[in-house]
């Protein structure tokens, strides 16, 4: 596939409806730094002079000091050859238009390039641990652009890459005189070193249930799969979206998906990236997932456009299934997404598409595909290869157990109705109602359903005068209301 190459993150993310924060046109520049490293002077006997060597020089900024007003007044940081430091904003800095960041270096007189070759690597943080390589040699005074997989930092780090054997003995590298970020961005930064969960969602195209139903409005809100994770487990409640089943009538849009999206951007690391929480109820103690197969594909984007497969791990003891799918909860590595110049690997967008089998006997006409609960990446304070392993091993209901779909049969009809009832996740009472369009009971009836279970339940309505009827089932709180039309 073609990645997106004609517009700026910002635009397209607009275009999307994402919320991804704003980037306000406004100066920032750094109030601190930390991790300074000086290298050598271009003989290598040694660090460049002390009025050269003031780290907080990059931090004061001064506009750009090519002007030689003398050794005594150095207003900037010599990094010397190899040499590093890292600067700290007290805000994030964002993407907008045109150049993001102006890095600012000091050569007196302010000659070519050619003839004085200053370069540097500079890199970009959200975090102060995840860096993403932005610019490549740049020499003396450039601007960056900051790439789709990180459109904001609180940080960012030169590294001085000049070559000593251009200049004369005494020359010290690459000198800061400062960083201008033009973009003040409005994200709000979370802790550095806590589990990072996705922030947004697009692009939710819901499908059906098993038996072609609309899937219920308090499961079908796709900001319930944002944010932390809210143990509906124990609550019993559907704080999770069900991303329904795919509609065969429709072969040109693939139903059941969602795509979710994360302030920080998530980095490929040692061990897994993310961990999915998926809410099935009764899970894993007594229903394995050959026993009720919710099953997902997961892809990964950088620019809400290109897709990559993901690689999934499941929970331990659960069926092999193709590439980039899980059963329920799992762990997702992202090391299939392409690498950045930094060699660095990086998701901001991550695609869960239902694949779960609708024809599977296990899976009640009421059932409505995968059920995302939530998704978790790792934080600066996650050792590698630690992971949030928080799956559901408990056996309480977790879905809306009390959930069920009605069906009548023949409709219109003149003697008699079968009404197919596709019973809840639990053993409960039904209560049958059948009412004129006064309001006026013409018929009622009850029967003790199984958990679990197809059921045609069979009333005769061949002496009811001909009209509309409505035909409502009610269990638990919860009703299915169906009009009837009588010959």
């Amino acid at each position: 596939m073609k990645t997106l190459t004609s517009f700026r993150l910002p635009l397209f993310v607009a275009a999307l409806g994402l919320s991804l924060g704003t980037a306000v046109a406004q100066p920032l520049y750094p109030t601190g730094y930390q991790n300074f490293v000086q290298g050598n002077t271009g003989n290598g006997l040694g660090s460049p002079t002390p009025d050269r060597s003031n780290p907080a020089n990059a931090v004061i900024f001064s506009g750009g000091s090519d002007v030689d007003m003398g050794e005594a007044n150095a207003n900037f940081v010599s990094l010397g050859f190899g040499g590093r430091i890292d600067l700290v904003f007290s805000q994030p800095f964002g993407d907008g238009e045109g150049a993001d960041l102006t890095i600012f270096e000091t050569s007196y007189g302010t000659p070519a390039c050619d003839g004085w070759p200053e370069y540097a690597d500079v890199y970009v943080s959200q975090d102060g641990c995840n860096w993403v390589l932005v610019r490549t040699a740049g020499c003396q005074n450039f601007d960056i652009e900051l790439p789709d997989n990180l459109p904001w930092g609180l940080y960012v780090r030169i590294v001085d890459v000049s070559v000593n054997a251009s200049f004369a003995d005494d020359a010290d590298g690459y000198d800061v005189d400062g960083v201008k970020a033009h973009y003040a961005s409005s994200i709000v930064p979370g802790d550095a070193n806590g589990p990072r969960f996705a922030t947004g969602q697009v692009n939710f195209i819901q499908g059906k249930t098993k038996n072609g139903a609309m899937i219920t409005a308090n499961r079908s809100i796709p900001a319930k799969a944002v944010g932390p994770t809210t143990g509906s487990d124990a609550s019993q409640t559907p704080i999770f979206v069900s991303l329904g089943f795919d509609v065969p009538s429709t072969p040109l849009v693939t139903e059941g998906k969602i795509t979710l999206t994360f302030d920080y951007t998530v980095f490929d690391r040692a061990g897994p990236d993310l961990t999915v929480f998926e809410t099935t109820f009764n899970d894993r103690a007594s229903r394995p997932c050959n026993n009720y197969p919710e099953i997902a594909l997961f892809e990964g984007s950088n620019d809400g456009v290109t897709f990559y497969t993901l690689a999934a791990d499941p929970s331990s003891g659960e069926p092999a299934l193709p590439v980039g799918q899980l059963c329920r909860d799992g762990l997702l590595d992202i090391g299939s997404m392409p690498a950045g110049a930094g060699g660095e690997k990086t998701l901001r967008y991550l695609r869960i598409t239902d694949m779960s089998i609708k024809a599977d006997s296990d899976f009640p006409g009421s059932a409505d595909g995968y059920d995302v609960d939530g998704v978790y990446g790792y934080g600066c304070g996650t050792p590698n290869g630690g992971k949030y392993e928080f799956y559901d091993q408990n056996n309480v209901p977790d879905e809306d157990a009390s959930l069920f779909t009605v069906g009548l049969f023949p409709n219109p009809t003149a003697n008699v109705v079968n009404i197919n009832l596709e019973t809840a996740a639990v053993d409960q009472n039904y209560s049958i109602r059948i009412t004129d369009l006064t309001g006026r009971l013409v018929m009622a009836d009850a029967l003790n359903a199984a958990a679990n279970s197809s059921i045609n339940h069979v009333m005769d309505v061949q002496y009811l005068p001909a009209g509309v009827y409505m035909v409502t089932v009610e269990a638990n709180g919860y009703k299915a209301l169906n009009k009837l039309m009588k010959n």
